[in-house]
């Protein structure tokens, strides 16, 4: 299905997607800025934590496919730490 203004799709494309989990969506914008705030491309950013860009581009996306230990590898090449929280029940 094409738009009106030309070869584009009426939904978003597959790996501009956003998940919907609150905590990932607060995770992937955390992310987000300090890679920005550091000058970084997500290329960059891969490359200096040692994952792929896809990696990367999940986490700020909030794709709930991203295992911890990537994760943590991008936290850790944005100078990010996570501080574990008890879940109140």
């Amino acid at each position: 299905m094409k738009s009106e203004k030309g070869n584009f799709t009426v939904n978003a494309r597959k790996h501009a997607r956003r998940g919907d989990n609150a905590d990932l969506l607060a995770l992937a914008d955390a992310v987000r800025a300090a890679r920005a705030d550091a000058g970084l491309t997500q290329a960059q950013l891969a490359l200096v934590s040692g994952v792929g860009r896809d990696t990367v581009i999940a986490l700020e996306n909030a794709r709930p496919g991203v295992s911890l230990g990537s994760a943590l590898r991008v936290m850790k090449g944005l100078g990010l730490t996570i501080t574990p929280a008890a879940v109140k029940r």
